[in-house]
C-alpha cells in the first residue's frame, strides 16, 4: 500500500516555480509515484488556495500527481479532535499571534495528518503539531517548506 502525501500550497507552488530544492524533490517525487509508492492526495483547501494564482497552474500540477486520489471532505471525530487540540495550543501557546485569514487552511490540516503518513506544511503548523504531539499520535512525518525538510522529504522517498 502507497504512503499518503499531502502537498500543501507552498509545496506545490516551490515545483511549479521550480524552486532548487522544489525542483531537486519533483523527480523523485515522480519516480516514487511511478514505482507506487506513495500516493499524492488533494483536499478542499487546495481548490480554495489556489484560487489567487490560476496561472501557475497548482490544481492542474496537484491532479497530475494524485490522480483525482482526495482526502474526505468533513473531518472525522479524530480530525476534529486534532484540529481542536491544534487551536487550542495556537491559542495557549502563541497569544501574541492574531488570527490571520489562512489559520482555516492551517487547521484544516487536521483531516491530512490523521489520513496520511507524510504531510508538508509551513513551519509554524509544522511546530504547532509537534507541540501537540498529534505527529507521533497519528504515525505522520512532518515537512515544512524550509529548504532541509524539502530535501529531507526528497531523501525519504528514495527509500
Amino acid at each position: 500500500m502507497p504512503r499518503l502525501l499531502y502537498l500543501d500550497q507552498n509545496y506545490l507552488s516551490g515545483i511549479a516555480k521550480a524552486k532548487p530544492a522544489f525542483a531537486a524533490l519533483e523527480p523523485v517525487l515522480r519516480e516514487a509515484l511511478a514505482r507506487g509508492d506513495v500516493a499524492v492526495v488533494e483536499s478542499a483547501v487546495h481548490e480554495r488556495e489556489s484560487r489567487p494564482r490560476p496561472d501557475l497552474g497548482l490544481l492542474e500540477l496537484l491532479r497530475g500527481l494524485s490522480g483525482g486520489r482526495r482526502l474526505p471532505r468533513a473531518p472525522d471525530a479524530a480530525a476534529r479532535e486534532a484540529r481542536r487540540r491544534m487551536a487550542r495550543t495556537i491559542e495557549l501557546e502563541f497569544p501574541e499571534r492574531r488570527p490571520r485569514p489562512s489559520d482555516d487552511a492551517d487547521l484544516a490540516l487536521a483531516i491530512a495528518l490523521v489520513h496520511c503518513d507524510l504531510v508538508t506544511c509551513d513551519a509554524f503548523m509544522a511546530d504547532v503539531i509537534r507541540r501537540t504531539r498529534l505527529d507521533l499520535r497519528h504515525g505522520c512525518e512532518l515537512y515544512s517548506g524550509r529548504r532541509e525538510d524539502v530535501l529531507a522529504l526528497r531523501d525519504r522517498l528514495l527509500t
